[in-house]
């Protein structure tokens, strides 16, 4: 092998690698989008407790329930500092949110926090690692065609996710939670815990697979693209 032809091949190898780690930055930060969408949009919680009757499960009024979403989800977004909130229920007036709940959900709001700067730097920097590759070997057809099984790798990897969800989703959530979360605060009681009442495990069954669908549907739209793309600078 020549010296020069070394080079080649090192640089070659490069964009590949650069092409790859940019596609699988850009997908996991597509796949924070999805979750940011379904679980932070107040519409999916409207159908999901009109369709759980979850008013009445929880003990307290439609209006009551709503308010107690909303201040959650603003909590987890950032816009209020605590998750407090004096309700009356049954006559009484008293804090929704236990101190359980409330100690999960500082958890949950670092998560989310994280999960989106995640977000916020993988676009960039995943785009700009596929632009390095192209500008290591000028050859469109290998980067497109390095971030197409890049892509095919990924959506692999999720369709068995995916699978695992359709199948034991008890599993997969319990796992999820040991995987993310060092103690067992997300363990709640329905006998004490209104928030366990307020989110069935059918309505996370029903927010996971509407994510995985959107994430999903963007991935294959992906593939189709940078398949089409790739078979048209080979026969160019």
């Amino acid at each position: 092998m020549t010296k020069r032809g070394g080079a080649l091949d090192v640089k070659k190898g490069l964009a590949c690698v650069f092409a790859a780690a940019g596609t699988v930055l850009l997908v996991l930060a597509t796949l924070v989008a999805c979750v940011e969408g379904v679980a932070f949009r107040r519409e999916f919680y409207q159908k999901e407790y009109d369709k759980l009757d979850s008013a009445a499960y929880v003990g307290v009024d439609r209006e009551t329930l709503d308010e107690a979403t909303n201040t959650l989800l603003e909590y987890l977004e950032g816009k209020r500092d605590s998750l407090d909130l004096a309700v009356e229920i049954d006559g009484e007036r008293q804090e929704y949110y236990n101190d359980k709940e409330k100690q999960h959900m500082v958890d949950v709001a670092v998560l989310n926090q994280n999960a989106v700067a995640f977000m916020s730097a993988a676009y960039p920097i995943g785009g700009a690692l596929v632009l390095a590759a192209w500008l290591l070997k000028r050859n469109t057809r290998l980067v497109v065609r390095t971030c197409f099984f890049s892509i095919i790798g990924t959506l692999v990897a999720f369709g068995v996710l995916a699978a695992w969800a359709g199948v034991d989703f008890t599993s997969f959530w319990i796992n999820f939670h040991h995987v993310f979360f060092s103690n067992d605060l997300w363990v709640l009681d329905p006998a004490t815990d209104r928030m366990i009442r307020m989110f069935e495990q059918t309505l996370f069954f029903d927010m996971v697979t509407q994510i995985l669908l959107w994430f999903i549907g963007i991935i294959v739209a992906a593939v189709v693209v940078t398949g089409i793309w790739g078979k048209r600078c080979k026969s160019r």
